[in-house]
């Protein structure tokens, strides 16, 4: 059957490269090199003298919270994980950034588009025509050029994330908050990304080792989906309530107050992948490779398993690209 199929022949579609359908085993999960690393907030941290949540205008009554994520140190990546996880390796982040409370919403992104008359990749056609989309009539998810951010084929709300956005967009929405605010705001990075998730945590999930907890801090490949999909091996047994996307903070923040870290939208960070990279990572606010083909996003969706949406989980993908289960979240750093 094709209806799962073709999202499978574009990389960023499914969490195939963050291993769908193949959990990790009992052994594996207790086997990880995060298991004995705490994070360590700095002495002295100066978010102690922010306010720990900021709030930025768009127009219209809609509006961006940001919540203040200290500076610290954790042990990024998993030595139990697969190859693009390892080694399992000591990062510092050496000040405190406003991050997203929320992945953007289809009501911000639309601010942005009716301030800027910005035109997405998908709707340009970049790389290829259009975006993904479920088709009803034939159940089975298609790429169209009808399909964007405005158009999935299944219903969204203007409180849920916006998908089918690709790296391109989010940074030239990021830029106009910058123009908004007077101050630097970009992408996360996916060391900022990971420590901001596991808020302190060492375990596979903010929420624990055991994938069928998920369900009660994301929106996840579960058994609501996977009635509708039963093509897809690997989705937990517990239900989240949501077959595609949630509205957002559906679910409890983790211990920084930041949603839907777990699931929901995969988010676009600011580096290039490499598989490799972690073997040469700086121990200090790393920012990935300085150049590559591919983006990275982190954090799995509403359409991804169990390896997906691990805190350590990476994948990668062209910044032109887009899909149903991919968008993002902000940062501003602290200066």
């Amino acid at each position: 059957m094709k209806t799962l199929l073709i999202l499978c022949i574009v990389k960023v579609s499914l969490a195939v490269t963050a291993g769908c359908g193949s959990q990790p085993s009992a052994n594996e999960q207790h086997a990880s090199g995060t298991r004995d690393a705490v994070m360590q907030p700095q002495r002295g941290n100066q978010a102690t003298h922010l306010p720990a949540e900021t709030t930025i205008e768009l127009g219209s009554g809609v509006n961006l919270a940001m919540v203040l994520i200290p500076a610290g140190s954790f042990l990024m990546g998993d030595n139990a994980g697969l190859d693009d996880e390892r080694p399992a390796h000591r990062v510092r982040i050496t000040r405190p950034i406003y991050m997203g409370k929320h992945e953007v919403t289809i009501a911000q992104f639309r601010q942005f588009v009716a301030a800027t008359n910005y035109v997405t990749d998908a709707e340009k056609g970049t790389g290829f025509d259009g975006a993904f989309g479920w088709n009803h009539d034939t159940a089975e998810f298609e790429m169209r050029d009808e399909y964007s951010w405005r158009t999935t084929g299944f219903a969204q709300q203007d409180d849920h994330p916006v998908v089918n956005v690709s790296w391109n967009d989010a940074a030239e929405f990021s830029r106009w908050l910058e123009h908004i605010e007077g101050r630097v705001i970009r992408l996360p990075t996916e060391a900022e990304w990971e420590y901001a998730c596991r808020a302190g945590t060492t375990t596979d999930y903010f929420s624990g080792n055991e994938v069928e907890d998920v369900v009660h801090v994301g929106n996840v490949a579960d058994a609501a989906f996977a009635e509708q999909f039963p093509e897809l091996e690997g989705a937990v047994k517990t239900s989240d309530g949501h077959v595609y996307t949630a509205p957002v903070g559906s679910f409890p923040a983790n211990a920084f107050g930041l949603f839907d870290m777990h699931g929901n939208a995969w988010e676009w960070c600011a580096d290039w992948f490499a598989v490799d990279y972690y073997s040469q990572s700086p121990a200090d606010n790393p920012t990935g490779p300085m150049s590559g083909e591919e983006r990275v996003y982190r954090g799995g969706g509403w359409f991804n398993c169990a390896r997906g949406f691990r805190s350590s989980s990476r994948s990668g993908d062209r910044p032109e690209n887009r899909h149903l289960t991919l968008g993002f979240r902000l940062v501003a750093p602290v200066h």
